[in-house]
C-alpha cells in the first residue's frame, strides 16, 4: 500500500456521514405561571436556607452514604472507562505474538529418512494492528462513549438531588408530625379539662348528661388523631435512617423541631424555564439523545466499507547466537478490506433499530422536559398556596389566641364561667395545631420548589 493510499484512508476515516443534529433545546423565554418574587439560582447546598445543621449533618451523611448515590458513581466510573475503551479500540494495537504462542519460541522440523538431520527455528515477533474506522465509525463510537458518561454523570446528580430532597422532605415531616403530636396533646389536656369541669357540673345538676358524652366524644375523636401522627413520625424516621445509608434499629432521631427551621425571607414565585433545562434529569436525557445518535453513526459507517491495517516483524534464525542479527529480521505488511455486500438484511436492520431508539430517546427527552415544567409548576402552586394558607392559619391562631386571653380575663372579673375559658383554651390550641399543619406544608413546598430548579 502506497503512501498516496495511505492518506487516502486516514481522510476516510475521518469522513463521518452527516446526520441531522436532533432538536433538544428548551425554550428559555418562557415562565412558569406565577406572580411576585423572580427566581434567583439555587445554591448547591439548598437545604442551608432552612438554616438548621442538623438537617445539614443529615444531608452531608446521606450524600455519602446513600446506596443509590453510591451506585450512581460507580455506574459513572464504569461508563467512563468503558468510552476509554471503546476509543482504544480504534488506537495501534500492539503485541507479541497475539496467535498465543510464547513470545520466543523454538520450533523443530523433523526431515525424511534419507535427507539431513532436523533443524530448529528460533523466532521472536510481534504485531501491530490498525483499525481506523472508516466513515465516520471511530468518530460516532467516540461520541456515544462521551455522550454515556454524560448521562452516568447527569444520573448522579440526579440521584444526590433526589436523596436530598427526601432527606429534607423527611426530616420537615419528621418535625411536622412531632409538633403535631405535642399540639394534639395540649388539645386533649385542655379538652379534658373542659370534662372535668363538665362533669362537676352534671354532678351537681348544673348541666345535662348530654354535654358530658359530647366532650368526650370530642376527646376520644382528639386522641384517636394521635397513632395515625405516631406512626407517621416514625415512618419518617425509617426514611431518614435508609437515606443516609442506616438501620432504621441504629437510626438516632435528630431533634430537629418544627420551629427551628427558617422559612425563607423571599420565596421565588416566577421561575424561567431557562433553570430547567440543566437539571440532571434532563440532562441526562439529553445525554441519551446524544448517545442514540452516535449509535445510529456507527450503525450507519457498518454500511461502508471497512479497512484494517496489520504489521508483523521480528527475528528468526537456526540458533540463538544469530537470532538478532540484521539478516534474521523478518517483516510482513497487509490490509485487509471488507465491503458488505449482503448480509441477509442484519445491518439495514441495526440502522433501522438505532432509528427508531434514538426516536424514543427524543420522546423521553421530550417526557422528561414536559415532567420538569409540571413538577415545577406545581411546587410553585403549592408555594403559593402555603402562603396564602399560613398567612390565614396564623391570623386565625393570633384571633383564637385573643379570645382565650379575653376570656381569662373576663373570668377573673366574673363576667363569664370557666367553661368558656376552658372552651377558648381548646379553640387556640386547634388553631395551633392548624398553623402546625399549614407551616408544615409550606416547608414541604419550599423544600420541593428547590429541589425542581436544583441542577
Amino acid at each position: 500500500m502506497n503512501h498516496k493510499a495511505l492518506l487516502l484512508l486516514l481522510a476516510l476515516a475521518a469522513c463521518a456521514p452527516p446526520l441531522p443534529k436532533p432538536d433538544t433545546d428548551v425554550a428559555v423565554q418562557a415562565y412558569l405561571p406565577g406572580e411576585g418574587v423572580a427566581a434567583s439560582p439555587v445554591p448547591e447546598a439548598w437545604w442551608t436556607i432552612f438554616g438548621n445543621s442538623s438537617l445539614n449533618a443529615l444531608e452531608a451523611k446521606g450524600q455519602a452514604a446513600n446506596p443509590d448515590v453510591g451506585q450512581a458513581a460507580q455506574n459513572l466510573a464504569a461508563a467512563a472507562q468503558n468510552a476509554v475503551a471503546a476509543n482504544g479500540a480504534f488506537l495501534p494495537q500492539i503485541g507479541l505474538n497475539p496467535a498465543g504462542s510464547p513470545a520466543l519460541s523454538r520450533q523443530s522440523y523433523p526431515t525424511g529418512p534419507n535427507s539431513s538431520p532436523p533443524y530448529t527455528i528460533y523466532a521472536l515477533t510481534g504485531q501491530i494492528s490498525y483499525d481506523p474506522g472508516l466513515f465516520g465509525a471511530r468518530h460516532y463510537t467516540f461520541e456515544n462513549g462521551q455522550a454515556l458518561t454524560e448521562y452516568h454523570a447527569a444520573e448522579l446528580d440526579a440521584a444526590r438531588q433526589s436523596v436530598a430532597g427526601n432527606i429534607a422532605a423527611a426530616a420537615i415531616g419528621l418535625a411536622g408530625a412531632q409538633a403535631q403530636i405535642a399540639t394534639t396533646q395540649d388539645i386533649i389536656a385542655a379538652e379534658q379539662n373542659l370534662l372535668t369541669l363538665l362533669q362537676g357540673e352534671y354532678a351537681d345538676g348544673a348541666i345535662p348528661e348530654l354535654n358530658v358524652l359530647q366532650q368526650q366524644g370530642v376527646i376520644l375523636a382528639a386522641q384517636a388523631t394521635l397513632p395515625p401522627l405516631q406512626n407517621q413520625a416514625q415512618a419518617q424516621r425509617d426514611r431518614l435512617a435508609i437515606l443516609t445509608g442506616t438501620l432504621p434499629a441504629d437510626f438516632t432521631d435528630p431533634g430537629i423541631t418544627l420551629d427551628q427551621l427558617v422559612l425563607p425571607a423571599k420565596i421565588p414565585m416566577l421561575l424561567p424555564s431557562a433553570y430547567l433545562a440543566n437539571r440532571p434529569d434532563i440532562r441526562a436525557a439529553r445525554a441519551q439523545v446524544a448517545a442514540q445518535n452516535a449509535a445510529l453513526g456507527v450503525a450507519v459507517a457498518h454500511l461502508y466499507p471497512d479497512v484494517s491495517l496489520t504489521a508483523s516483524g521480528g527475528y528468526a534464525a537456526g540458533t540463538l547466537g544469530a537470532l538478532f542479527n540484521t539478516s534474521s529480521a523478518l517483516w510482513t505488511l497487509a490490509g485487509n478490506l471488507l465491503v458488505p455486500l449482503y448480509e441477509g438484511g442484519e445491518l439495514h436492520a441495526h440502522k433501522k433499530a438505532a432509528q427508531a431508539e434514538l426516536a424514543a430517546a427524543l420522546y423521553a427527552y421530550r417526557g422528561a422536559v414536559l415532567g420538569a415544567f409540571g413538577q415545577a409548576a406545581d411546587a410553585l402552586s403549592a408555594v403559593q398556596t402555603g402562603q396564602t394558607t399560613l398567612a390565614r392559619a396564623q391570623a386565625a391562631a393570633r384571633t383564637a389566641d385573643a379570645a382565650y386571653n379575653l376570656a381569662a380575663a373576663q373570668y377573673q372579673l366574673g363576667a363569664v364561667d370557666y367553661t368558656t375559658v376552658l372552651t377558648a383554651q381548646a379553640n387556640a390550641a386547634q388553631a395551633a395545631l392548624t398553623q402546625t399543619q399549614a407551616r408544615t406544608n409550606l416547608l414541604l413546598a419550599i423544600a420541593s420548589l428547590q429541589a425542581a430548579m436544583a441542577k
